[in-house]
């Protein structure tokens, strides 16, 4: 605790982090056994997940909150999979088309008929590599770059996956409509 804990300036931040700590701790293990299989990579990823976690405090406002679990578990979700992928080398889960194309007029009059609550409820139903992204991009109003450093990505990849998730929230939603 006390090496996540030096990361942090604040004690305001040091006691948010700590009741983060304890309340979701289990939880990421969780996320991260259900994807490594393995306890000891899980408590790694966990590892690591409260790294970046304690360096980018200011993007958590509420410590009981399901907007706070949702993004713990997408950092450690999204740290074990780079660790899978590291792991084996076959695992490809950018293997997707290239280059489509968007169609964004039909997407503006879409988002702004549809409640942002129904939105994010679609945005669930994606993929985890476009999930995490578009969730972490819409919900909690991160940019790419922040994005890039908190799930350990390429920021040309993040970029890749928000423009391909957007793409398939479109295509959800217009099955919807």
């Amino acid at each position: 605790m006390l090496i996540y804990l030096n990361l942090i300036d604040t004690e305001e931040e040091k006691s948010k982090f700590e009741q983060i700590y304890n309340n979701y701790r289990q939880c990421m293990f969780y996320a991260a056994k259900s994807i490594l299989k393995d306890d000891h990579l899980s408590e790694d990823a966990v590892h690591n997940a409260f790294i970046n976690i304690a360096k980018s405090m200011d993007n958590i406002s509420e410590v009981n909150s399901i907007r706070t679990k949702g993004y713990v578990v997408v950092i450690v979700r999204n740290i074990s999979l780079n660790m899978l992928k590291k792991q084996n080398k076959t695992v490809a889960i950018d293997d997707f088309e290239e280059n489509a194309a968007d169609d964004l007029s039909l997407e503006d009059e879409v988002l702004s008929k549809l409640s942002f609550d129904f939105i994010v409820g679609e945005i669930a139903n994606l993929p985890v590599i476009y999930k995490d992204v578009l969730y972490l991009s819409s919900v909690e109003g991160l940019r790419t770059k922040e994005i890039s450093e908190l799930i350990n990505i390429d920021h040309e990849t993040v970029k890749k996956r928000l423009q391909r998730g957007r793409k398939k929230l479109l295509e959800s939603l217009k099955k919807e409509l």
